[in-house]
């Protein structure tokens, strides 16, 4: 345990070379907040006990854009999982912790970060980081928690979000450099919050966003905001026709219009996903058209995926069944989603594993596809 004395402008290296080591600093006018993993270039898994009000202090304070993104997604991690112990209890409409709402607000009001960075800041973390973190995956309360938190910054933050939006938006000529990417990033990040309301304020700024046809950026954001809104499926509609009806001839794009639908959190996901595999732009034996569809749904939508009926496990049972005769290493990928089920409640587990099961029934298995299953049902 050694010590160290505190010195101006001295920077001193810490070599961790055991399982455990303790380093004291002595003589410093207050305690410090570690910065972990500054000049981050690594994927590293690293555990430390901050306090909210660390978290705030790194998101408006630290130099180290890393330290600033980690900082704030730990502290949207622990609001985050307030509200999914409060929905467990029966309690739909909790108090969220103000500190984000304050984070973001000061970060948002910075004018010197990098719009970019500042974007990223504000995404929450999915539903799919979420699950992971999780000793036991609670679908529907991961996604309540996710979307209600997301609804209170709104709601904290819409004067705020409305001023970034505008500041951010332009009508000139896109431009692919980096300072006109991290605006579009950071307006569409507030667009996103706006639309959480379905404000018919918010929802015009996202219609007309998507009628000037700027750029792909914006239309692809807007379209999929109007999409999984549910007060205005009408216009969703609409401007997926006029999306289709402007690009269908190419296939990349197509394969965006495919992947925001089947990724849709709105109910009847699976109907909808089916509708797709029945449209002529859908081809199973394209693997693109696949994973924009199939694996969009089953790894982009959790709360429609994970129905606990186990109609969607079915549903990739069967897809995989089919793409193992005509493509067994995309049908093998496709495998993941199940491969998962000892996170999830006891009848999830029941119903995936007979999924696995089925699969593994099937005769002609491939090898790639027999491999995955069989690893995953001996668990």
């Amino acid at each position: 345990s050694p010590d160290f004395e505190s010195a101006d402008n001295t920077n001193c290296v810490l070599e961790l070379t055991q399982a455990e080591q303790t380093f004291v600093f002595s003589n410093l006018p207050e305690k410090p907040i570690p910065a972990l993993l500054r000049g981050f270039s690594a994927p590293v898994k690293l555990r430390f006990d901050y306090s909210r009000d660390q978290l705030m202090a790194l998101m408006s304070r630290e130099d180290d854009g890393f330290c600033r993104w980690d900082a704030s997604q730990q502290l949207a991690v622990l609001v985050i999982q307030d509200v999914m112990a409060a929905y467990c209890t029966g309690d739909q409409s909790p108090v969220i912790d103000t500190r984000l709402a304050e984070a973001f607000k000061s970060i948002l009001a910075d004018t010197s970060l990098d719009k970019a960075m500042v974007a990223l800041m504000l995404t929450l973390p999915t539903e799919a980081y979420l699950s992971e973190i999780s000793e036991q995956v609670d679908v529907e309360a991961i996604h309540f928690a996710r979307h209600y938190v997301k609804r209170q910054l709104a709601e904290a933050l819409a004067e705020t979000f409305e001023h970034v939006y505008q500041d951010n938006h332009s009508d000139e000529p896109y431009s692919p450099d980096a300072a006109s990417i991290a605006k579009r990033s950071l307006k569409n990040s507030a667009l996103g919050y706006l639309m959480a309301l379905e404000t018919p304020a918010a929802i015009g700024l996202c219609e007309a966003q998507f009628d000037a046809h700027h750029n792909m950026t914006d239309v692809a954001f807007a379209l999929s905001a109007l999409v999984n809104a549910e007060s205005v499926q009408a216009q969703a509609q609409r401007c997926l026709a006029d999306f289709y009806s402007k690009w269908q001839s190419e296939a990349l794009v197509v394969n965006q219009w495919l992947m925001v639908q089947a990724s849709c959190v709105l109910p009847q996901g699976l109907a909808r996903v089916k509708a797709l595999m029945a449209h002529p732009a859908f081809d199973i034996k394209n693997p693109n058209k696949a994973r924009s569809v199939i694996a969009a749904f089953a790894g982009n939508n959790p709360k429609n995926f994970h129905s606990i009926d186990g109609s969607g496990y079915d549903f990739l049972a069967d897809q995989i069944i089919v793409l193992n005769g005509l493509n067994p290493s995309m049908a093998s990928r496709l495998l993941t989603p199940l491969t998962k089920w000892l996170k999830y409640d006891e009848q999830r587990q029941r119903l995936m594993k007979q999924a696995l099961q089925r699969i593994m029934a099937e005769p002609n298995l491939s090898k790639d596809v027999f491999e995955v299953v069989s690893k995953s049902l001996k668990n």
